[in-house]
C-alpha cells in the first residue's frame, strides 16, 4: 500500500492531527516474506513520511490544529471531563490547549455530583471520595469547591 494511501485510509476513518499522522506512519513495519512476519525495519522513511503529510496539508486532508482542538473539546466535554483531562489530552495529540470555561466547567461537576449523590446525605468521607472523583475526572479544586456549594 502506498503511503498516501495509507494517509488518505486512516483520515478517512477519521481526522488525526499532524504528529499523530507521524507517529502512526512511523510504527509500520516491513513484512518479511522469508519469514513470514514483520521485520524490525520501518517501511516508510522520515523523508516519505514528511514528504506525504505536506502532501496532505496542501491537499487539505488535515485540518488545522485550532479547528481540531476545538472539535476534539467539544466531544470531551460531552463525556463530562474536565479542562485538565481535556487539555492533556490535546497535548498528546500535539494540538493546542483550549481556554477554560469557568460555567461549563461547574455545570459538569455539578451534573456528576447529582448523579453520583442521588439522595444520600454527604458525610465527610464522602465527600472526600466524590472530590477524588471529580479530580480524577480532570476538573481542579476551585471548581470542586464551587460544583460542592450548589449542590
Amino acid at each position: 500500500m502506498s503511503i498516501k494511501r495509507r494517509v488518505m485510509d486512516l483520515i478517512a476513518k477519521r481526522d488525526h492531527s499532524e504528529k499523530e499522522l507521524k507517529q502512526k506512519l512511523s510504527r509500520v513495519k516491513k513484512w518479511d516474506n522469508e519469514k513470514a512476519r514483520f521485520s524490525k525495519e520501518r517501511l516508510y522513511t522520515d523523508e516519505e513520511i514528511k514528504t506525504v503529510i505536506e502532501w496532505a496539508r496542501d491537499n487539505r486532508w488535515i485540518q488545522e490544529g485550532t479547528y481540531l482542538s476545538e472539535r476534539w473539546a467539544e466531544s470531551l466535554n460531552r463525556k463530562k471531563k474536565g479542562i485538565k483531562y481535556i487539555n492533556a489530552y490535546l497535548s498528546q495529540k500535539g494540538l493546542p490547549a483550549i481556554k477554560k470555561d469557568e460555567e461549563t466547567e461547574v455545570d459538569k461537576a455539578v451534573y456528576l455530583l447529582k448523579r453520583k449523590i442521588c439522595s444520600k446525605e454527604l458525610e465527610q468521607a464522602m465527600k472526600a471520595k466524590l472530590t477524588r472523583f471529580l479530580m480524577s475526572r480532570g476538573l481542579d479544586s476551585e471548581t470542586i469547591r464551587k460544583a460542592f456549594k450548589q449542590v
